[in-house]
């Protein structure tokens, strides 16, 4: 029941009853509450009033009282995702008011991929595809503008899996000129003609910052990491309210108050920015000195939010004053939802504590999806608390409520993910402790083996050259495979796993007929004589520090087919246990309980699935790790 359909005589009531009644019914939708309403002609108004309040203290309307996250049903969740997201593709009157290109659209499509990477539904890459080739992978004009960016991040995710230049290089160009731009920043918002060029409102933070930070993913162009960093910084330390812990959404509403005498923090400005530091830091360095400040932030932003959420899951457009405004507002407790799910993912967040607020949050949107799949209560554009009714509509809302479905999918795999694979028969087994244990590894290049303390040394004296220190057994086409490792020599490095390895006509990589190898990178990459795939997940070299990126390439022409997230970290001297599966054409590895690569080989766009095929460790010449319990299982199905 809406606002609206609220009987004129409880709206005009006084005192408790029809406080507690206007609560219920608009904030907390319970379907008893509704139940007495709708018969409530043949009751006394301070009757109803009585039994709504009893009703309260004896816990019949506790919407609390739900179980457990993990009670969830990821198909169920998944349904629904797909329910919504092709409703909101099914609607075009908006692009007469408001571009494709634009930041409506844009929140959507990024909610589209964010379902698809937790998915794998293809058909929602293929029409982000369809879309962007349709606009030439283009951005609106007033290219300093961070709205007009926004649109970047779904090119940049496409990028990732389809690996064509076309799709970045005009947004790179855009990019690149901010980083040429030399004027200091001016973020004020009011009487500044030049407002819009630079992150003066909250809500450019989810636009733009996040498109620099995959673009330097890509890339490996720490230019535009930086970039993203130092403008984020400038624009929260000036619009952030360090007592409330929630930011204005420009400098307009810093004296602002509503009726009650409360600040104005408008709810869906602070969900743009609670989303995007959530963006921001799933793709920040963990040593990057910048790093602790967003945390805080986030942190801080979410138990604040946690404190002020209202009794039935969500917040509302002024997040300080519920009653100005009480109707519920979806796009903003979309993004509190999808924030604190992805700190509950990351570690940043406890889940005992948040898990009560983020089931609620949950619960309370997935109340306002009707049967079509239309989200509704979403306050409609703007730059403050507003009012609306229950069937607005907008594409950012859908988009907030796919980042959050999204995330809750993630959180819902069981333990790590390679849970899903189960382990079968030992196929190989090594401890990598003692020199006899590798008497029948081949090394290629001046690479050196030293064992200590139960760990196999690999390094090259004097630095002098890159090497390959191969297994010599044959693995089959599916596999999980796990080694232990640990960096002795952080200033520099580089690590990667070949495997499939094999000769172009099923030979062995050692057949006599070819020619020897030195740990040249070109003879494996872009070898005449065999195939394979390789992962790079530490990277730390000399002529590029600090590139945290996994990327998995096919070889041999060292195609890069896919971008993963960061693997060790470049500072780290932390043991970590690297999980590598492939289960024929899909490849996945984790560090730690983290995954890093998911990628399917289609089989098409650079030949076949490579199958069966060998494994070696190959290191750059500044790179000095230790390795131990090198163990192969087939997969169990």
């Amino acid at each position: 029941m809406a606002v609206s359909q609220l009987p004129e005589r409880y709206k005009n009531m006084s005192g408790f009853g029809a406080k507690r009644i206007y609560v219920l019914l608009v904030r907390r939708q319970h379907p008893l509450a509704c139940l007495l309403i709708k018969y409530q002609q043949h009751m006394n108004t301070k009757i109803v009033a009585v039994l709504l309040a009893h009703m309260i203290f004896t816990g019949l309307l506790n919407v609390n009282a739900q179980g457990k996250i993990k009670d969830f049903n990821r198909d169920e969740i998944t349904a629904l995702l797909f329910r919504v997201a092709d409703w909101q593709s099914e609607q075009t009157d908006h692009i007469a008011s408001y571009d494709p290109l634009n930041w409506h659209f844009a929140a959507y499509y990024i909610g589209v991929m964010k379902m698809y990477h937790e998915t794998g539904e293809k058909k929602y890459l293929e029409r982000m595809y369809a879309l962007g080739k349709e606009h030439k992978w283009r951005t609106l004009s007033n290219a300093y503008d961070a709205d007009r960016i926004a649109v970047g991040q779904m090119y940049l995710d496409v990028y990732r899996e389809k690996q064509e230049a076309e799709i970045i290089t005009h947004l790179q160009w855009v990019l690149d000129d901010h980083l040429k731009r030399k004027p200091k920043a001016d973020v004020r918002f009011n009487e500044n003609p030049y407002a819009r060029e630079w992150w003066s409102w909250c809500d450019a933070l989810f636009m733009a910052p996040p498109a620099f930070a995959k673009m330097w993913e890509v890339t490996g162009n720490r230019e535009y990491l930086e970039y993203a960093i130092e403008h984020w910084m400038i624009t929260t330390d000036y619009l952030w309210d360090n007592e409330e812990n929630l930011i204005y959404r420009d400098d307009r509403f810093f004296d602002s108050r509503t009726s009650s005498g409360h600040k104005v923090f408008w709810s869906r400005g602070n969900g743009w920015v609670f989303a995007g530091l959530a963006r921001m830091l799933e793709m920040i360095p963990t040593d990057h000195p910048k790093r602790a400040d967003l945390v805080e932030q986030f942190k801080g932003m979410a138990a604040k939010l946690a404190v002020i959420q209202g009794e039935d899951g969500m917040w509302r457009p002024s997040l300080l004053d519920a009653e100005q405004f009480p109707q519920p507002e979806t796009s903003g407790s979309a993004f509190f939802c999808y924030g604190m799910l992805w700190g509950m993912n990351n570690g940043l967040l406890s889940q005992d504590e948040y898990e009560p607020a983020v089931m609620k949050a949950w619960n309370a949107l997935v109340q306002q999806v009707n049967g079509e799949g239309r989200l509704g209560y979403v306050q409609p554009p703007g730059k403050e608390p507003g009012n609306y009714g229950a069937d607005e509509w907008h594409e950012y809302g859908t988009g907030a409520f796919l980042l959050a479905g999204s995330e809750l999918l993630n959180l819902l795999v069981p333990g790590p993910e390679r849970n899903n694979f189960e382990k079968g028969s030992l196929l190989y087994k090594n401890k990598l402790a003692a020199k006899k244990d590798v008497s029948d590894w081949i090394m290629e290049g001046p690479g050196n083996v030293e064992f200590r303390d139960q760990w196999m040394h690999m390094y090259a004296p004097d630095e002098e050259m890159h090497h390959v220190f191969w297994c010599p057994e044959d693995f089959p086409n599916s596999f999980i495979a796990e080694w232990e490792m640990q960096n002795m020599e952080p200033d520099a490095g580089l690590c990667i796993i070949f495997f499939c390895a094999r000769g172009m006509n099923s030979e062995s990589i050692f057949d006599p007929s070819f020619s020897p190898r030195d740990g040249t990178f070109r003879q494996y990459n872009r070898s005449d004589h065999f195939n394979c795939y390789h992962i790079s997940y530490y990277a730390n070299a000399k002529p590029k520090p600090g590139r945290e990126i996994s990327h998995l390439r096919k070889n041999s022409g060292f195609h890069k087919v896919h971008i993963g997230k960061p693997g060790i970290p470049t500072s780290s001297k932390d043991r970590h246990q690297i999980t590598m599966i492939k289960d024929r054409a899909h490849i996945l590895m984790f560090v730690d309980d983290r995954k890093i690569i998911d990628w399917t080989d289609d089989g098409r766009t650079y030949g076949p699935v490579l199958e069966d095929g060998k494994m070696g460790f190959r290191q750059m010449q500044w790179t000095h790790f230790r390795y131990r319990d090198f163990q192969v299982w087939e997969i169990r199905k």
